[in-house]
Protein backbone atom coordinates (compact mmCIF):
# COMPACT_ATOMS: atom_id res chain seq x y z
CA UNK A 1 0.00 0.00 0.00
CA UNK A 2 1.61 3.61 -1.08
CA UNK A 3 1.92 5.69 2.30
CA UNK A 4 -0.11 8.37 2.50
CA UNK A 5 1.62 11.91 1.35
CA UNK A 6 2.00 14.94 4.22
CA UNK A 7 -1.13 16.52 2.33
CA UNK A 8 -3.07 13.22 2.97
CA UNK A 9 -2.02 13.14 6.51
CA UNK A 10 -3.00 16.49 7.04
CA UNK A 11 -6.76 16.38 5.59
CA UNK A 12 -7.17 13.34 7.84
CA UNK A 13 -6.10 15.19 11.04
CA UNK A 14 -8.36 17.90 10.07
CA UNK A 15 -11.13 16.44 9.12
CA UNK A 16 -11.25 14.45 12.74
CA UNK A 17 -10.70 17.47 14.79
CA UNK A 18 -13.50 19.28 11.97
CA UNK A 19 -16.16 16.36 12.97
CA UNK A 20 -14.84 16.67 17.02
CA UNK A 21 -14.87 20.21 17.45
CA UNK A 22 -18.41 20.49 18.83
CA UNK A 23 -17.90 18.83 21.76
CA UNK A 24 -14.27 18.56 21.96
CA UNK A 25 -13.30 19.62 25.76
CA UNK A 26 -17.21 19.64 26.29
CA UNK A 27 -18.26 16.21 27.48
CA UNK A 28 -17.61 16.88 31.53
CA UNK A 29 -13.65 15.31 31.45
CA UNK A 30 -11.23 17.48 32.75
CA UNK A 31 -8.56 16.79 30.20
CA UNK A 32 -7.59 19.36 27.88
CA UNK A 33 -7.65 22.38 30.04
CA UNK A 34 -5.62 21.16 32.45
CA UNK A 35 -3.00 20.51 30.32
CA UNK A 36 -3.40 24.02 28.53
CA UNK A 37 -2.82 25.74 31.66
CA UNK A 38 0.09 23.66 32.30
CA UNK A 39 1.60 24.56 29.47
CA UNK A 40 1.33 28.25 29.81
CA UNK A 41 2.67 28.00 33.24
CA UNK A 42 5.93 26.75 31.32
CA UNK A 43 5.70 29.18 28.48
CA UNK A 44 5.54 31.65 30.89
CA UNK A 45 3.91 34.29 28.99
CA UNK A 46 4.06 37.85 30.13
CA UNK A 47 2.67 41.26 29.56
CA UNK A 48 2.84 42.60 25.99
CA UNK A 49 4.41 39.57 24.47
CA UNK A 50 3.90 38.00 21.40
CA UNK A 51 2.41 34.15 21.51
CA UNK A 52 1.66 31.88 18.32
CA UNK A 53 -0.17 29.34 19.56
CA UNK A 54 0.02 26.13 16.86
CA UNK A 55 -2.66 23.16 16.58
CA UNK A 56 -4.66 25.45 19.13
CA UNK A 57 -8.12 23.13 19.54
CA UNK A 58 -10.86 25.16 21.53
CA UNK A 59 -7.92 27.42 22.94
CA UNK A 60 -7.15 25.21 25.63
CA UNK A 61 -3.82 27.54 25.81
CA UNK A 62 -4.27 30.16 23.27
CA UNK A 63 -6.95 31.58 25.77
CA UNK A 64 -5.19 31.90 29.27
CA UNK A 65 -1.86 32.56 27.00
CA UNK A 66 -4.04 36.14 25.58
CA UNK A 67 -5.09 36.55 29.41
CA UNK A 68 -1.62 36.70 30.54
CA UNK A 69 0.16 38.82 27.38
CA UNK A 70 -3.40 41.15 28.44
CA UNK A 71 -3.97 44.33 25.57
CA UNK A 72 -0.88 45.29 25.02
CA UNK A 73 0.31 41.83 24.03
CA UNK A 74 -0.75 39.30 21.07
CA UNK A 75 -1.45 35.87 20.34
CA UNK A 76 -2.34 34.53 16.55
CA UNK A 77 -3.87 30.86 17.55
CA UNK A 78 -3.55 28.83 14.61
CA UNK A 79 -5.89 25.02 13.84
CA UNK A 80 -6.15 23.18 10.72
CA UNK A 81 -9.51 22.33 11.48
CA UNK A 82 -12.24 25.22 10.23
CA UNK A 83 -14.30 24.69 13.35
CA UNK A 84 -11.90 24.60 16.12
CA UNK A 85 -10.91 27.81 14.64
CA UNK A 86 -14.73 29.09 15.17
CA UNK A 87 -15.09 27.92 18.51
CA UNK A 88 -11.67 29.90 19.15
CA UNK A 89 -13.45 33.09 18.30
CA UNK A 90 -16.59 32.54 20.16
CA UNK A 91 -14.86 31.28 23.01
CA UNK A 92 -12.24 34.78 23.01
CA UNK A 93 -15.21 37.35 21.88
CA UNK A 94 -13.57 39.12 24.92
CA UNK A 95 -10.07 39.05 23.74
CA UNK A 96 -9.82 41.50 20.97
CA UNK A 97 -5.87 40.70 20.99
CA UNK A 98 -6.59 36.92 19.85
CA UNK A 99 -6.53 35.89 16.45
CA UNK A 100 -7.46 32.86 15.30
CA UNK A 101 -7.37 31.43 12.20
CA UNK A 102 -6.97 28.15 9.98
CA UNK A 103 -3.13 27.63 9.77
CA UNK A 104 -0.66 24.88 9.30
CA UNK A 105 1.21 24.40 12.47
CA UNK A 106 4.23 23.55 9.87
CA UNK A 107 3.63 26.56 8.20
CA UNK A 108 3.53 29.16 10.69
CA UNK A 109 2.61 32.73 9.21
CA UNK A 110 6.10 35.16 9.36
CA UNK A 111 5.82 37.62 11.68
CA UNK A 112 7.89 37.58 15.05
CA UNK A 113 6.59 36.04 18.72
CA UNK A 114 8.37 36.05 21.95
CA UNK A 115 6.52 32.48 21.98
CA UNK A 116 5.42 29.54 19.99
CA UNK A 117 3.33 26.93 21.88
CA UNK A 118 1.71 23.84 20.92
CA UNK A 119 -0.15 21.69 22.97
CA UNK A 120 -0.65 18.04 22.00
CA UNK A 121 0.13 18.99 18.52
CA UNK A 122 3.52 18.14 17.49
CA UNK A 123 3.63 14.50 16.92
CA UNK A 124 0.93 14.93 14.46
CA UNK A 125 2.97 16.77 12.14
CA UNK A 126 4.75 15.17 8.82
CA UNK A 127 7.83 16.66 9.11
CA UNK A 128 8.58 17.86 12.97
CA UNK A 129 12.42 19.20 11.74
CA UNK A 130 10.72 21.49 9.26
CA UNK A 131 8.26 23.30 11.99
CA UNK A 132 11.50 23.16 14.29
CA UNK A 133 13.25 24.99 11.78
CA UNK A 134 10.89 27.83 10.87
CA UNK A 135 9.95 28.21 14.51
CA UNK A 136 13.46 29.07 15.80
CA UNK A 137 13.73 31.39 12.49
CA UNK A 138 10.47 33.33 13.65
CA UNK A 139 11.20 33.78 17.86
CA UNK A 140 12.46 36.72 19.05
CA UNK A 141 16.07 37.00 20.98
CA UNK A 142 14.31 36.24 24.28
CA UNK A 143 11.95 33.93 22.48
CA UNK A 144 11.20 30.69 23.35
CA UNK A 145 9.24 27.43 22.47
CA UNK A 146 6.86 25.31 24.45
CA UNK A 147 4.99 22.32 23.53
CA UNK A 148 3.33 19.05 25.53
CA UNK A 149 3.11 15.93 24.39
CA UNK A 150 2.29 12.64 26.27
CA UNK A 151 4.57 10.12 28.17
CA UNK A 152 3.66 6.71 29.30
CA UNK A 153 0.27 5.72 29.17
CA UNK A 154 -1.54 3.86 32.22
CA UNK A 155 -1.36 0.40 31.43
CA UNK A 156 -4.33 -0.46 33.52
CA UNK A 157 -5.70 0.67 29.83
CA UNK A 158 -4.19 -0.93 27.62
CA UNK A 159 -6.32 -3.75 27.63
CA UNK A 160 -9.18 -1.43 26.64
CA UNK A 161 -7.61 -0.09 23.79
CA UNK A 162 -6.24 -3.81 22.56
CA UNK A 163 -10.12 -5.09 22.95
CA UNK A 164 -11.39 -1.82 20.68
CA UNK A 165 -8.70 -2.06 17.81
CA UNK A 166 -8.50 -6.10 17.80
CA UNK A 167 -10.92 -6.25 14.24
CA UNK A 168 -8.78 -3.51 12.64
CA UNK A 169 -5.96 -4.93 10.57
CA UNK A 170 -2.30 -4.95 12.52
CA UNK A 171 -0.74 -1.85 10.74
CA UNK A 172 -3.85 0.31 11.38
CA UNK A 173 -4.00 0.13 15.11
CA UNK A 174 -2.74 3.02 16.56
CA UNK A 175 0.45 2.84 19.25
CA UNK A 176 -0.77 3.40 22.22
CA UNK A 177 2.96 4.16 24.16
CA UNK A 178 6.17 5.43 22.63
CA UNK A 179 7.89 3.32 20.23
CA UNK A 180 11.19 3.84 21.75
CA UNK A 181 13.22 5.56 18.63
CA UNK A 182 12.82 9.05 17.91
CA UNK A 183 12.69 12.59 19.72
CA UNK A 184 9.08 11.23 21.90
CA UNK A 185 10.58 8.67 23.22
CA UNK A 186 11.39 9.66 25.67
CA UNK A 187 12.37 13.44 27.75
CA UNK A 188 16.12 12.91 27.06
CA UNK A 189 15.60 11.52 23.67
CA UNK A 190 13.39 15.08 23.31
CA UNK A 191 16.65 17.25 24.77
CA UNK A 192 18.89 15.51 22.17
CA UNK A 193 17.17 15.87 19.57
CA UNK A 194 16.23 19.81 20.41
CA UNK A 195 19.99 20.40 20.84
CA UNK A 196 20.93 18.62 17.45
CA UNK A 197 19.12 21.01 16.06
CA UNK A 198 20.39 24.00 17.35
CA UNK A 199 18.15 24.67 20.52
CA UNK A 200 19.24 25.42 23.49
CA UNK A 201 18.23 25.68 27.65
CA UNK A 202 15.77 22.65 26.87
CA UNK A 203 14.22 20.90 29.77
CA UNK A 204 11.15 19.00 30.47
CA UNK A 205 8.66 19.19 32.80
CA UNK A 206 5.99 16.11 33.74
CA UNK A 207 2.56 16.55 34.55
CA UNK A 208 0.44 13.71 36.09
CA UNK A 209 -3.26 13.90 35.54
CA UNK A 210 -5.85 11.69 37.40
CA UNK A 211 -8.96 11.83 34.36
CA UNK A 212 -11.91 10.31 35.28
CA UNK A 213 -15.43 9.41 33.21
CA UNK A 214 -18.81 8.09 35.01
CA UNK A 215 -19.33 5.03 32.77
CA UNK A 216 -18.92 3.06 29.64
CA UNK A 217 -20.87 5.33 27.92
CA UNK A 218 -19.33 8.62 29.18
CA UNK A 219 -15.98 6.89 27.86
CA UNK A 220 -17.25 6.40 24.45
CA UNK A 221 -18.55 9.94 24.32
CA UNK A 222 -15.39 11.25 25.08
CA UNK A 223 -13.43 9.39 22.67
CA UNK A 224 -15.55 10.50 20.16
CA UNK A 225 -14.79 13.67 21.41
CA UNK A 226 -11.29 13.86 20.61
CA UNK A 227 -8.49 12.83 18.05
CA UNK A 228 -8.78 9.50 19.44
CA UNK A 229 -12.13 9.41 17.19
CA UNK A 230 -10.36 8.34 14.34
CA UNK A 231 -10.48 4.65 15.18
CA UNK A 232 -14.27 4.90 16.04
CA UNK A 233 -14.53 6.22 12.11
CA UNK A 234 -12.77 3.50 11.12
CA UNK A 235 -14.74 0.75 12.82
CA UNK A 236 -17.73 2.55 12.12
CA UNK A 237 -17.11 2.43 8.16
CA UNK A 238 -16.42 -1.51 8.29
CA UNK A 239 -19.46 -2.13 10.63
CA UNK A 240 -17.31 -3.41 13.53
CA UNK A 241 -17.88 -0.85 15.57
CA UNK A 242 -20.93 -2.18 17.59
CA UNK A 243 -19.17 -5.59 18.52
CA UNK A 244 -16.01 -3.34 19.76
CA UNK A 245 -18.10 -1.25 21.63
CA UNK A 246 -19.72 -4.20 23.28
CA UNK A 247 -16.20 -6.16 24.19
CA UNK A 248 -15.13 -2.39 25.35
CA UNK A 249 -18.00 -1.88 27.89
CA UNK A 250 -17.42 -5.28 29.08
CA UNK A 251 -14.16 -4.63 30.35
CA UNK A 252 -15.34 -1.47 31.96
CA UNK A 253 -17.67 -2.40 33.53
CA UNK A 254 -15.66 -5.22 35.29
CA UNK A 255 -12.91 -1.85 35.97
CA UNK A 256 -15.96 -0.09 37.34
CA UNK A 257 -16.34 -2.32 39.67
CA UNK A 258 -13.08 -2.81 40.24
CA UNK A 259 -11.76 0.80 41.99
CA UNK A 260 -13.53 3.25 39.54
CA UNK A 261 -13.02 4.02 35.75
CA UNK A 262 -10.66 7.03 36.01
CA UNK A 263 -6.59 6.70 34.05
CA UNK A 264 -3.13 8.38 34.56
CA UNK A 265 -2.24 10.67 31.86
CA UNK A 266 1.14 11.06 31.86
CA UNK A 267 2.09 14.84 30.21
CA UNK A 268 5.30 16.24 29.16
CA UNK A 269 6.47 19.82 28.72
CA UNK A 270 9.36 20.71 26.83
CA UNK A 271 10.84 24.22 26.87
CA UNK A 272 13.53 25.13 24.77
CA UNK A 273 15.46 28.78 23.72
CA UNK A 274 16.62 29.12 19.65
Amino acid sequence: MTPPTPEQIKAGVAGVFDRAAATYDQVGVDFFRPIGRFLVGRTDPRPGERVLDVGCGRGASAIPAAEAVGPTGSVVATDLAPAMVEEVRRAAHDLPWLRAEVGDAEQPPGEVFDIVQAGLVLFFLPSLDTALARYRGMLSEQGRLGFTWFGEPDARWEPVFDALTADLPQDERPQTRPSGQGPFASPSAMQDHLTAQGWRDVTTETLVHEVRVRDADHWFEWTWSQGYRFVLEKLEARDQLGPARERVRRLLDEMARDGGLAWRAEVHATIARP
